[in-house]
């Protein structure tokens, strides 16, 4: 089923549940006017069909002590294209990466890594990035202030959906 199939209650629903995923079966139903049967079925067929991928808590980073964001712009060895694999695998096994995307452009990939300082940082680049495979440049840019935090599609794209 593509995003188009989905009905107006479907999205609904994604609307409510991504902005907060813990709200009982009871009160989503009452929200989006069906009785709470019929919901749950629909709930049930989104996650089946893959819409949603999961429920997830939200963590507070400086509650946690981890102050530090550094977004790391990396150029690989493009001699072999299975350097990207092993990449990838490797960042897998690094918990202070968060997120790892591959790019177009002047880099090749980029990764979201989370410290709880400078110094935490400066281990990781010293000690962790020269494990990665295939790294031959790289550039960091530290996060002075966050704006706008996204967790997931923004609800407010669904709107877009729905035209």
């Amino acid at each position: 089923m593509s995003a188009l199939a989905l009905d107006k209650i479907d999205l609904e629903i994604l609307r409510i549940l991504s902005r907060k995923g813990r709200l009982p079966i009871v009160e989503l139903a009452k929200q989006v006017n069906l009785t709470t049967s019929p919901c749950s079925d629909r709930v049930k067929r989104l996650e089946k069909e893959g819409y949603i991928k999961g429920y997830h808590a939200e963590l507070d980073p400086e509650k946690l002590g981890l102050d530090v964001q550094v977004f790391i712009h990396i150029r690989l060895d493009q001699s072999s294209f299975s350097i990207f694999e092993k990449f990838a695998k490797a960042v897998e096994l690094m918990p202070e990466v968060e997120e790892c995307y591959s790019l177009s452009g002047d880099f090749d990939t980029m990764i979201k890594v989370r410290t709880k300082d400078m110094k935490s940082y400066q281990t990781f680049m010293s000690t962790k990035m020269g494990t990665l495979p295939g790294v031959i440049q790289t550039r960091s840019e530290v996060v002075i202030e966050e704006h706008k935090v996204g967790f997931g599609v923004n609800p407010e794209l669904l709107d877009l959906i729905a035209k």
